[in-house]
């Protein structure tokens, strides 16, 4: 099974997108075939088996994809290597429909009962599912964040339905084996926000108490509407996974709508490259529109620019939620976003230069062009930083290059004034490359005792999120 990056997607740098983003791993290819994936960084061997119950809804599509594939692919983009599904030999036929084209994956096996499974370590990491759960890549990186934190120490996450009809467990093997009925079945918890117990507690032969996490997981729970519920919850939580990095007006405006957008395009037939084709259509448009001479169509080509960089996060968002995410797709959206920015400043220009006749614009058009060029190689510079808080430098980055600039050209165009928007970039993005140029090599001089601390351990989940800016 090949790997495929997980967000087919890239992040804005301001006008330039120039980087790819690391939310999740590995999914299904562009050809849609399915892939378990397995160490990309984000659980490096750590959990090394996923203890699956087979859910009474394995077949159930959320957005199109079975509920029991969802899972194995979602610990496979956690690093997880082997994936074994405990089923009655009645429920057998069940279970393969639900795997679809994972089924026949050496790592994949069906058993009777966990108890029955070879091979594995009483001490090694588990994750453990019972229930039919709804959950995001960043609500498993969550809980198993937790459970590094916690120093290995076992951990329930109980589901948000009203039923609280499903769990999350990390533990060792034994743990969890012990924590099981008979038959392998996990036993029943009360629902609490206590997260776990220390190996003392449980010494002390301590219950272990559950947590809960926001929105997800959820559980279904045979209730008509429950699909419906997972799927809103899912769509909130893949909006929430990208507030970290959006930059204000994005988080405030863009991804208030893009979310509800993209969850009704999860429930068709649509794809992510489609949405993309159409809205580099509109950001050609938009260019267009900006190289009149007519004030109303300038306008007008600005607040379309407005829906286009709301529409561009909404491709992304449906990747993660079908996931459809893909090595096309991301090439697909870096070459059409750059085209689009381009297009649309060279417009501006255009438009400026017939209102003006002052070829000057053509002049500043270079200078800007070359700062672009300048700033994606500071911010690439800026992202490839590692070490223990590379995270949070690489978050500030995101958020200082994001994509508000659309709303101060909307700005400007209401006002008739995109001639200072032009010569204020063309000037600027040369000074903004050459600043976070020094801040990086400033940041990399105070990492240098630090860097790299977590190489070889894989212990760090990173958090994920982000989405087709």
């Amino acid at each position: 099974m090949r790997p495929v990056p997980s967000d087919a997607h890239a992040k804005v740098i301001g006008p330039c997108k120039t980087r790819l983003d690391k939310s999740n791993s590995l999914s299904a290819d562009s050809a849609g075939q399915d892939s378990l994936g397995g160490d990309v960084g984000l659980v490096k061997n750590v959990i090394q088996a996923a203890l699956v119950v087979l859910p009474s809804r394995a077949e159930e599509p959320i957005f199109g994809r079975p509920l029991l594939q969802r899972l194995l692919i979602l610990c496979g983009r956690a690093g997880v290597q082997r994936f074994i599904i405990q089923a009655p030999a009645s429920e057998h036929h069940r279970a393969r429909a639900a795997l679809g084209a994972l089924h026949g994956d050496p790592r994949v096996e069906i058993v009777h009962s966990l108890r029955d499974a070879q091979g594995i370590d009483s001490r090694a990491p588990c994750v453990q599912f019972s229930g039919n759960l709804v959950v995001a890549q960043s609500q498993l990186h969550r809980i198993l964040n937790e459970y590094l934190r916690r120093g290995g120490n076992p951990l329930i996450v109980v589901t948000n339905d009203r039923e609280h009809g499903g769990r999350v467990a990390v533990g060792s093997f034994a743990e969890l084996l012990s924590y099981s009925a008979p038959d392998g079945t996990p036993a029943p918890v009360s629902p609490g926000f206590q997260v776990g117990r220390t190996r003392r507690d449980r010494a002390e032969g301590e219950e272990w108490r559950p947590t809960r996490l926001s929105i997800l997981p959820f559980a279904l729970n045979g209730r008509p509407q429950d699909r419906d519920e997972a799927e809103v919850r899912l769509a909130r939580a893949v909006r929430d996974e990208s507030t970290s990095t959006d930059a204000v007006m994005a988080r405030i405006v863009d991804r208030r709508l893009s979310w509800r957008l993209s969850l009704k395009l999860a429930r068709t037939r649509i794809t992510p490259n489609q949405v993309t084709i159409a809205n580099t259509a509109i950001g050609l448009g938009c260019a267009a529109m900006l190289a009149s001479t007519s004030y109303w169509l300038r306008l007008c080509g600005a607040a379309l620019f407005l829906v286009s960089i709301t529409l561009d996060g909404v491709d992304g968002e449906l990747a993660r939620l079908r996931m459809l995410e893909s090595r096309s797709g991301q090439r697909l959206d870096v070459l059409t976003d750059n085209l689009v920015h381009i297009a649309v400043f060279i417009g501006m220009a255009v438009g400026c230069y017939r209102v003006s006749e002052s070829s000057g614009y053509f002049y500043a058009l270079a200078i800007l062009l070359a700062g672009f060029g300048a700033c994606a190689i500071s911010v690439n510079r800026a992202l490839s930083i590692a070490g223990d808080q590379a995270q949070k430098w690489i978050g500030q980055v995101e958020r200082w290059t994001g994509r508000d600039f659309a709303y101060l050209v909307f700005f400007l165009a209401l006002f008739d004034r995109l001639q200072y928007f032009i010569w204020g970039t063309a000037f600027g993005t040369h000074v903004f490359a050459a600043t976070l140029w020094w801040l990086t090599n400033r940041y990399r001089q105070a990492a240098k005792p630090g860097a790299r601390a977590d190489s070889g351990q894989g212990a760090e989940i990173t958090a994920a999120a982000e989405h087709q800016a």
